[in-house]
């Protein structure tokens, strides 16, 4: 008797878990058939994308037609399309724009480049070149950059009439790349300064020499002036108040010295052969 009411009770449990299992769906009906649409309609979307990739891969309304180019001056168009390796007919969404900018980064006049695909069949190039500031003697000879890189080698095809900067050496370079182009940059910024305080002068600026004891430059004539240290556009200014004194005595200057730590405001001057007097000296303020 005992076994048989612990039989019925199991059946009675039974279909009281029964009867709960069909009251939760009727109850919760509306949600689940709500989220398996949900998940159908992600599905039918998903595949709908991976169709519409599909076909714009393909199609002919995204096949490259045009390629715009701005910032050339030393790199040409045809050579950074052979770089990049873009042709007509090639489809826009394959194309990588950011893959396109460093295979065009490599021709040695481009700084920096952007490439963006203009749809539905143009790609735009914008390009920002190196600035040839000086040409610099590191083994070979190298172009500098307004940031005191030397980012090429100097080629017959450059046409460059730059001042040179000479006294370093390219070991010094490899081992510290930093402090020379620090070097650089001092030389470049002579040479700017000159520029502004002797305009249209006839002593055009052929080299700056970075020596141990500080800067020398030499002229297109080849007249010698030595900076020194320091006090650079000081210096330049007081460069350009002898010339105009030397001048107006018919006086030509092989040496210029504005060096003298111990009196900075002295001038010493080697006159050129043909003038009266081999030297001159004098303090100018």
């Amino acid at each position: 008797m005992a076994f048989g009411k612990n039989k019925k009770r199991r059946q009675l449990d039974a279909a009281s878990r029964n009867n709960a299992v069909k009251a939760s769906v009727r109850s919760h009906g509306p949600t689940v058939a709500k989220a398996l649409g949900l998940t159908v309609v992600t599905a039918a979307l998903v595949w709908g994308g991976i169709e519409l990739r599909t076909w714009a891969r393909v199609s002919p309304r995204f096949a490259l037609e045009s390629v715009t180019f701005t910032g050339l001056e030393r790199a040409s168009r045809a050579e950074l399309l052979k770089l990049s390796g873009l042709t007509a007919g090639q489809n826009l969404w394959s194309l990588d724009p950011a893959a396109l900018a460093r295979a065009m980064g490599q021709h040695p006049w481009v700084r920096t480049v952007e490439v963006t695909r203009r749809f539905p069949r143009g790609v735009s190039v914008e390009v920002a070149e190196h600035a040839p500031a000086a040409l610099a003697v590191l083994g070979d000879l190298y172009v500098l950059d307004e940031e005191g890189e030397p980012f090429k080698r100097v080629t017959p095809g450059d046409g460059l009439d730059l001042p040179l900067v000479t006294g370093l050496e390219r070991d010094a370079y490899v081992a510290d790349a930093d402090a020379v182009r620090a070097r650089f940059r001092e030389a470049l910024d002579v040479t700017r300064a000159y520029a502004r305080l002797s305009p249209g002068r006839s002593e055009r600026l052929s080299e700056v020499r970075l020596e141990n004891s500080g800067l020398a430059l030499v002229t297109a004539t080849g007249q010698e002036v030595r900076l020194g240290v320091g006090d650079t556009e000081v210096k330049l200014q007081r460069l350009a108040r002898v010339r105009r004194e030397l001048s107006t005595r018919g006086l030509a200057a092989e040496i210029i010295r504005l060096d003298n730590r111990a009196r900075p405001g002295w001038v010493a001057v080697r006159l050129s052969s043909g003038s009266d007097s081999d030297r001159s000296g004098g303090s100018t303020q």
